[in-house]
Protein backbone atom coordinates (compact mmCIF):
# COMPACT_ATOMS: atom_id res chain seq x y z
CA UNK A 1 0.00 0.00 0.00
CA UNK A 2 1.28 3.49 -1.39
CA UNK A 3 0.50 6.78 0.01
CA UNK A 4 0.72 10.03 -1.88
CA UNK A 5 0.12 13.47 -0.87
CA UNK A 6 0.44 16.23 -3.03
CA UNK A 7 -0.44 19.79 -4.14
CA UNK A 8 -1.57 19.48 -7.90
CA UNK A 9 -3.05 22.31 -9.58
CA UNK A 10 -3.18 22.18 -13.43
CA UNK A 11 -0.87 24.98 -15.22
CA UNK A 12 -2.97 27.93 -17.02
CA UNK A 13 -1.84 28.92 -20.71
CA UNK A 14 0.24 30.95 -21.24
CA UNK A 15 -1.42 32.88 -23.86
CA UNK A 16 -1.06 36.80 -24.01
CA UNK A 17 -4.65 37.33 -25.30
CA UNK A 18 -6.59 38.18 -22.41
CA UNK A 19 -9.62 36.06 -23.09
CA UNK A 20 -7.49 33.06 -23.72
CA UNK A 21 -5.33 33.74 -20.04
CA UNK A 22 -9.58 34.13 -18.59
CA UNK A 23 -10.61 31.20 -20.18
CA UNK A 24 -7.70 29.02 -19.64
CA UNK A 25 -8.33 30.46 -15.52
CA UNK A 26 -11.97 29.46 -15.53
CA UNK A 27 -11.12 25.92 -16.97
CA UNK A 28 -8.05 25.52 -14.66
CA UNK A 29 -10.54 26.32 -11.96
CA UNK A 30 -12.98 24.34 -12.92
CA UNK A 31 -10.68 21.37 -12.44
CA UNK A 32 -10.87 19.05 -9.52
CA UNK A 33 -8.09 20.03 -6.98
CA UNK A 34 -6.70 17.03 -5.99
CA UNK A 35 -4.72 17.33 -2.22
CA UNK A 36 -4.61 13.90 -0.75
CA UNK A 37 -4.02 10.10 -2.89
CA UNK A 38 -4.27 6.48 -1.22
CA UNK A 39 -3.04 4.09 -3.74
CA UNK A 40 -4.50 0.27 -2.74
CA UNK A 41 -2.45 -2.32 -4.37
CA UNK A 42 -0.04 -0.53 -6.33
CA UNK A 43 2.09 -3.75 -7.10
CA UNK A 44 3.11 -5.07 -10.37
CA UNK A 45 1.75 -2.71 -12.77
CA UNK A 46 1.02 0.29 -10.50
CA UNK A 47 4.63 0.97 -10.06
CA UNK A 48 5.14 2.33 -13.77
CA UNK A 49 1.35 3.34 -15.18
CA UNK A 50 -1.93 4.51 -13.93
CA UNK A 51 -4.79 3.08 -15.41
CA UNK A 52 -7.95 5.66 -14.99
CA UNK A 53 -9.78 2.31 -14.19
CA UNK A 54 -13.96 6.44 -16.64
CA UNK A 55 -17.50 4.88 -16.29
CA UNK A 56 -20.17 6.26 -17.72
CA UNK A 57 -20.91 7.52 -14.02
CA UNK A 58 -17.13 9.45 -14.54
CA UNK A 59 -17.66 13.30 -15.31
CA UNK A 60 -15.25 14.68 -17.90
CA UNK A 61 -14.04 16.77 -14.96
CA UNK A 62 -12.53 14.19 -12.87
CA UNK A 63 -11.41 11.86 -15.67
CA UNK A 64 -8.86 14.79 -16.28
CA UNK A 65 -8.04 15.79 -13.54
CA UNK A 66 -7.06 12.39 -12.41
CA UNK A 67 -4.66 12.02 -15.82
CA UNK A 68 -3.10 15.18 -15.43
CA UNK A 69 -2.58 14.07 -11.51
CA UNK A 70 -1.40 10.94 -12.90
CA UNK A 71 1.33 12.71 -15.00
CA UNK A 72 1.84 14.88 -12.30
CA UNK A 73 3.45 12.61 -10.22
CA UNK A 74 5.48 11.00 -13.10
CA UNK A 75 2.79 7.80 -14.06
CA UNK A 76 2.07 7.44 -17.65
CA UNK A 77 -1.85 7.10 -17.72
CA UNK A 78 -3.39 5.40 -20.11
CA UNK A 79 -7.34 5.76 -20.77
CA UNK A 80 -9.72 2.05 -20.92
CA UNK A 81 -13.06 1.62 -21.31
CA UNK A 82 -14.78 -0.62 -17.37
CA UNK A 83 -13.81 -3.79 -18.61
CA UNK A 84 -13.03 -6.84 -17.64
CA UNK A 85 -9.11 -7.11 -17.15
CA UNK A 86 -8.91 -3.40 -18.79
CA UNK A 87 -5.47 -3.55 -21.10
CA UNK A 88 -2.79 -5.30 -19.40
CA UNK A 89 -4.61 -8.26 -17.63
CA UNK A 90 -7.06 -8.54 -20.41
CA UNK A 91 -4.22 -9.23 -22.96
CA UNK A 92 -1.57 -10.79 -20.23
CA UNK A 93 -3.55 -13.25 -18.69
CA UNK A 94 -4.82 -15.52 -21.66
CA UNK A 95 -1.51 -15.19 -22.92
CA UNK A 96 -0.16 -16.91 -20.11
CA UNK A 97 -3.37 -19.25 -20.04
CA UNK A 98 -2.76 -20.11 -24.00
CA UNK A 99 1.19 -21.24 -22.72
CA UNK A 100 -0.64 -23.49 -20.00
CA UNK A 101 -2.80 -25.26 -23.11
CA UNK A 102 0.13 -25.54 -25.34
CA UNK A 103 2.47 -27.14 -22.41
CA UNK A 104 -0.73 -29.27 -21.84
CA UNK A 105 -0.73 -30.72 -25.01
CA UNK A 106 2.48 -31.54 -24.70
CA UNK A 107 3.58 -29.14 -27.64
CA UNK A 108 6.25 -27.98 -25.84
CA UNK A 109 7.80 -27.78 -22.60
CA UNK A 110 7.60 -24.95 -19.84
CA UNK A 111 11.38 -24.73 -20.02
CA UNK A 112 10.93 -24.16 -24.15
CA UNK A 113 7.69 -21.59 -23.72
CA UNK A 114 9.23 -19.89 -21.75
CA UNK A 115 12.88 -19.22 -23.44
CA UNK A 116 11.09 -18.75 -26.69
CA UNK A 117 8.87 -15.94 -25.29
CA UNK A 118 11.99 -14.76 -23.45
CA UNK A 119 14.71 -14.68 -26.59
CA UNK A 120 12.14 -14.45 -29.00
CA UNK A 121 9.43 -11.61 -27.66
CA UNK A 122 11.91 -10.00 -25.77
CA UNK A 123 9.74 -10.12 -22.72
CA UNK A 124 11.84 -10.15 -19.66
CA UNK A 125 9.71 -13.48 -17.96
CA UNK A 126 8.15 -16.84 -19.63
CA UNK A 127 4.97 -17.13 -19.32
CA UNK A 128 5.17 -20.06 -16.48
CA UNK A 129 8.06 -17.73 -14.89
CA UNK A 130 5.14 -15.09 -14.97
CA UNK A 131 2.46 -17.38 -13.45
CA UNK A 132 4.60 -18.49 -10.57
CA UNK A 133 5.35 -14.81 -9.71
CA UNK A 134 2.05 -13.72 -10.07
CA UNK A 135 0.51 -16.63 -8.18
CA UNK A 136 -1.21 -19.14 -9.63
CA UNK A 137 -3.95 -18.63 -7.03
CA UNK A 138 -4.41 -14.99 -8.44
CA UNK A 139 -4.72 -16.03 -11.83
CA UNK A 140 -6.71 -18.82 -11.62
CA UNK A 141 -9.03 -16.72 -9.41
CA UNK A 142 -9.45 -13.91 -12.75
CA UNK A 143 -9.61 -16.76 -15.77
CA UNK A 144 -12.36 -18.10 -13.36
CA UNK A 145 -14.55 -14.78 -12.92
CA UNK A 146 -14.01 -14.38 -16.82
CA UNK A 147 -15.32 -17.40 -17.70
CA UNK A 148 -18.29 -16.94 -15.51
CA UNK A 149 -18.98 -14.08 -17.47
CA UNK A 150 -17.90 -15.68 -21.21
CA UNK A 151 -18.42 -18.73 -20.49
CA UNK A 152 -18.30 -19.41 -24.20
CA UNK A 153 -15.11 -17.37 -24.84
CA UNK A 154 -11.75 -19.93 -25.45
CA UNK A 155 -9.61 -17.22 -23.78
CA UNK A 156 -10.90 -17.60 -20.90
CA UNK A 157 -11.43 -21.79 -20.74
CA UNK A 158 -10.04 -22.64 -17.43
CA UNK A 159 -6.75 -25.19 -17.39
CA UNK A 160 -7.03 -28.10 -15.53
CA UNK A 161 -3.40 -28.16 -14.87
CA UNK A 162 -4.00 -24.55 -12.77
CA UNK A 163 -6.35 -25.95 -11.07
CA UNK A 164 -4.38 -29.17 -9.85
CA UNK A 165 -1.81 -26.92 -9.05
CA UNK A 166 -3.66 -24.36 -6.92
CA UNK A 167 -5.41 -27.49 -5.07
CA UNK A 168 -2.39 -29.07 -4.28
CA UNK A 169 -0.90 -25.73 -2.67
CA UNK A 170 1.95 -24.81 -5.28
CA UNK A 171 0.89 -21.59 -6.04
CA UNK A 172 4.32 -20.33 -7.35
CA UNK A 173 6.95 -18.38 -5.88
CA UNK A 174 4.83 -16.95 -2.71
CA UNK A 175 4.90 -20.91 -1.61
CA UNK A 176 8.09 -22.14 -2.99
CA UNK A 177 6.81 -24.16 -6.43
CA UNK A 178 4.21 -23.80 -8.69
CA UNK A 179 5.14 -24.19 -12.45
CA UNK A 180 8.99 -24.31 -11.09
CA UNK A 181 10.57 -25.02 -7.80
CA UNK A 182 12.31 -22.36 -5.54
CA UNK A 183 13.59 -23.29 -2.26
Amino acid sequence: MAFATRRFVRAASSSSSAAAAAAAATAAAKKLLVKHVTVIGGGLMGAGIAQVIKTPMTSQKTFESLMDFSRAVGKSPVSCKDTPGFIVNRLLVPYMMEAVRLFERGDASKEDIDVAMKLGAGYPMGPFELLDYVGLDTSKYIIDGWHALEPNNPLFAPSPLVDKLVAEKKLGKKTGEGFYKYK
